[in-house]
């Protein structure tokens, strides 16, 4: 059991926070169509990711309607353009780390419905807050592993396998390599709460 509870404390700690923190911004951004809109948008999917580990499609669709008919009312077509650029951005930006295996796609389809919200330039600053804390995120998941040793050490003799081969396939994983188990919508979450608070890092 304390295994058990070791293993899934990254998921249901990280998932929880994320939920705790979309409904603190649910109350605080009451006056922000965008921060309220996004913020039951986080609550929901953070929710379903930790016990599921997996983000609704539906959830998704439903989100990049919402960006893209907000963007139309306020705007008309250069909203639209707007919008549809956001969209484009938002899967772009995590088409590299799903195709690597990294994530699923239901990751990458919420944050391209992020970007029909935010446009842009500003789901690039998002994606920048994400990738640092889904990276200290990923270091929280492999720090409670029970086979963090063994890890290490596997790792230790692949680079002395390489040091004394120089081949290259030494460096190839013997097996599949291990997923990361946090819900990567709480990442997203996070980073969109980061750039709301402290504004964009570039």
């Amino acid at each position: 059991m304390a295994s058990w509870a070791k293993e899934n404390l990254p998921r249901y700690a990280t998932g929880s926070l994320a939920a705790a923190l979309s409904l603190y911004f649910v109350y605080e951004g009451r006056a922000d169509l965008t921060i309220l809109a996004a913020s039951i948008f986080f609550l929901l999917i953070s929710i379903v990711d930790t016990v599921y580990s997996r983000i609704p499609n539906l959830a998704n669709l439903l989100f990049l309607l919402t960006g893209l008919g907000y963007h139309l009312y306020l705007a008309g077509a250069s909203g639209l353009l707007f919008s549809a650029l956001g969209i484009v951005a938002g899967l772009s930006l995590l088409l590299v780390p799903y195709l690597m295996g990294g994530m699923g796609a239901g990751d990458v389809k919420a944050m391209a419905a992020l970007g029909a919200l935010l446009g842009p330039g500003a789901i690039f600053q998002v994606f920048l807050y994400t990738g640092l804390i889904g990276g200290l995120l990923g270091l929280f998941h492999y720090a409670l592993s029970n086979n963090l040793k063994d890890k290490c050490l596997e790792w230790i003799q692949t680079i002395k396998a390489f040091a004394y081969t120089r081949s290259f396939n030494s460096l190839k994983p013997a097996g599949r390599a291990e997923q990361l188990r946090f819900p990567y919508a709480a990442a997203i979450a996070f980073g969109f709460f980061a750039y709301v608070n402290w504004g964009g890092l570039l």
